[in-house]
């Protein structure tokens, strides 16, 4: 169909804009987003909703939505009309300021613009419609014309759309099974993990990590003769970074936990095995545990970093010389956002990963000349993987996802994927490409997960007790009360899956014995709430709810609970309802299930990003500022190192609070004094119990391999 756009007709057959001798083309993305805006007139058309009917993906760079609108408002620019045919909003969005006539050509052969108003269409009193007068009559064959061509138009312009998205998405995946060969790379005791090699692939750096204290050592090996050596910074645990573009010097991330220091430093190893000078280039943050990267002049840095955690994380260019941060691309107002950023060995192009929470993975490029976004990979399970890097050559990328080794080449116009399921099948999460058919690789699951109990942790003499241990992960804990007394429900791994187990008296036995369809045993228990009389248990069991009976020693499912995005959950002191933050949209809402009644209630006036609650019952949120108490709203302000952090816990006293790397602090609710300790683990998760002991989930790393992996094909 053709349209009159205030001077301009817009004829989508041929994709152009004309008015007098006028004519201007309108490439396909422009054509989509007016075509958007014609169904649409004159209302405002927000940024996501272009990104989800427009672009149809669910990101997209903010700088490739301005170049778009900044280009068709350009296009529809017009010499006699002053004002602008598409108008910004501010924070809001965008609006076409006039209505469209549709309009329909009477005569093909006839090649100038001469167009009919269709007759409009009026309504009656009792609703029925009906044609309004029209100032000319046409024969039933003329009005069926119009009608012939407007359908081959759509037609056309629908299929020029398709061969558009053709050459602008993933081809057809190619799916081919290999068995790989695999050789051990390092031998250091300890977890090696991160191989990060050189541009000239002549070097490989890796972390590597005691397996009992958790201190960090960073190593670069040159493959040739297997030389090594190891990288220190005085004063602090190093770990691998990257290697510089295209030189011969390594980043470090350099962190000392008790002094709560972090600094990126580059070190000179263009003398090899000769260490060179280490230079810190620029402080860190101490949850940073993504990638940062330094061009090839050594002007700039590039690394991702949280703002705001509920944005997620944005990537930015840090200009060395003028101690300058940049936007390169901001954060996508979605956990977790933009994670590890690579540079292209030509430079001119950077690619990274787009995780957002419970939904699968994504790998994007962005060139830095024509500040093109483009998604060139997508998962198909919601689990994140750190495990891409680019081909040789910037020929493409590679990217792992669970077993599945999937090869995307592209140039401007087409990208080309194929997909190798590999045997014996590996889980990778850090991949460093050698060549087209070599890598090297360290595996997913790094850590082994415990329960510890801590007495007196903020006190000169702390004891820590290891919890229910086997060979196994456990993770998770809640105290219930049975007919013979307090009990630990934990989640455990010692059966060969995850499963609830229960500790009393000294004995332990499996509670649960499910059955996972998908074949997973590893996280698909958690979220453990026991009620505030100990005799009911609410969990997440894969992405459901259930609820466990102490008594009655069953097992119950929440539907109720599975339409929604649920955020965080407690029990209301009552002990029948549950009170949960869910997700809607973009807001958090706050409410209460009645489990009794199965009625929901809104809960107002109360801003909630997590819930918590003591041994009583008593419950609290927070949100970005504050943490308030649910039965009289009395609110206490969150010191400056809580509002980083990602683990709570809450006595009558004391608001606990951990930034799951090695800090615990808590604040003292009656002076708002504040106590932080460093443990040797990372604090995961932890409940308190009412004598102030905490319960945590704690992590350590396993002994583990660097390795490489080759292949034919």
């Amino acid at each position: 169909m053709n349209y009159q756009i205030g001077p301009w007709q817009f004829i989508s057959n041929r994709c152009v804009i004309t008015s007098n001798n006028l004519e201007r083309e309108l490439d396909p993305l422009l054509v989509k987003l007016l075509l958007h805006f014609i169904s649409n007139p004159q209302q405002i058309v927000s940024r996501q909703t272009l990104i989800e009917c427009v672009w149809q993906q669910s990101f997209v760079d903010d700088n490739a939505i301005n170049r778009a609108i900044s280009e068709l408002r350009k296009q529809l620019a017009h010499p006699i009309e002053k004002a602008p045919l598409l108008k910004t909003h501010y924070r809001k969005g965008y609006s076409l300021t006039v209505i469209p006539e549709r309009i329909s050509q009477v005569n093909d052969a006839d090649t100038s613009p001469q167009v009919l108003n269709e007759p409009p269409v009026l309504s009656t009193k009792n609703g029925d419609a009906v044609e309004a007068p029209s100032t000319q009559s046409f024969k039933k064959s003329s009005l069926k014309k119009p009608i012939f061509y407007s359908l081959a138009i759509v037609c056309l312009c629908f299929f020029a759309w398709l061969v558009w998205l053709s050459v602008n998405t993933l081809s057809k995946d190619k799916v081919k099974q290999i068995t790989v060969n695999k050789v051990a790379s390092t031998w250091n005791i300890g977890s090696e993990v991160h191989p990060e090699l050189s541009s000239d692939k002549q070097f490989l750096a890796y972390t590597n990590v005691e397996p009992e204290n958790d201190v960090m050592h960073a190593f670069v090996k040159r493959l040739s003769d297997q030389r090594e050596v190891e990288i220190t910074y005085p004063g602090f645990q190093v770990s691998i970074l990257s290697w510089q573009l295209n030189q011969q010097s390594v980043l470090l991330q350099a962190t000392n936990l008790k002094l709560q220091k972090c600094e990126m430093v580059l070190v000179d190893l263009s003398q090899f095995p000769v260490i060179g000078e280490a230079i810190s280039i620029k402080e860190c943050d101490l949850r940073y545990t993504g990638y940062a990267q330094v061009d090839e002049s050594g002007e700039h840095i590039y690394y991702t970093e949280y703002k705001n955690e509920h944005e997620g994380s944005g990537l930015y260019k840090f200009d060395l010389e003028l101690k300058k941060e940049f936007i390169v691309i901001p954060p996508p107002g979605v956990m977790y956002g933009v994670i590890m950023p690579r540079l292209s060995q030509s430079g001119d192009k950077i690619a990274y990963i787009l995780s957002q929470k419970g939904k699968p993975f994504s790998v994007f490029s962005y060139n830095f000349e024509t500040h093109e976004t483009k998604r060139l990979f997508k998962a198909k399970k919601s689990v994140i993987s750190f495990a891409f890097d680019w081909l040789p050559d910037d020929k493409g990328i590679m990217v792992f996802e669970g077993s599945e080794l999937s090869t995307i080449m592209f140039d401007e116009k087409n990208i080309v994927k194929h997909t190798l399921t590999v045997t014996p099948k590996i889980t990778p999460y850090y991949i460093a490409v050698h060549s087209d058919n070599s890598l090297f690789y360290s595996e997913k699951m790094t850590q082994a997960y415990s329960l510890i109990k801590a007495t007196d942790p903020f006190s000169d003499n702390p004891e820590y007790e290891a919890l229910y241990k086997s060979d196994k992960d456990e993770y998770n804990i809640a105290e219930i009360i049975n007919k013979e007394g307090t009990a630990h429900v934990f989640v455990s791994e010692r059966s060969g899956s995850s499963q609830l187990w229960l500790s009393q008296n000294g004995l332990t036995k499996q509670l649960s014995f499910f059955n996972y369809d998908d074949g997973s045993s590893t996280f698909v228990l958690g979220g453990l709430r026991a009620s505030p009389n100990k005799q009911r248990m609410i969990f997440m069991k894969n992405k459901g709810f259930s609820l466990y009976d102490v008594n009655a020693q069953k097992f119950y499912p929440l539907e109720e609970f599975n339409k929604h995005k649920i955020v965080s959950y407690i029990w209301s002191k009552n002990n029948d309802s549950i009170i949960y933050v869910k997700r809607l949209g973009s807001k958090n809402i706050l409410a209460e299930f009645n489990l009794v009644t199965r009625d929901t209630r809104v809960i107002e006036g109360i801003k909630a990003n997590k819930l918590i609650s003591d041994s009583k019952g008593n419950g609290y949120v927070t949100n970005d500022n504050q943490l308030i108490r649910l039965s009289d709203r009395q609110s206490w302000e969150l010191p400056k190192s809580a509002k980083k952090s990602v683990a709570y816990g809450v006595s009558k006293d004391y608001f606990y609070y951990s930034d799951s790397i090695s800090r615990v602090a808590r604040l003292n609710l009656h002076d708002n004094t504040i106590q932080d300790t460093h443990v040797d683990f990372r604090p995961i998760g932890f409940i308190v119990n009412e004598n102030n002991e905490i319960l945590f989930t704690g992590s350590k790393y396993k002994d583990m391999q660097i390795v490489q992996m080759s292949w034919d094909e």
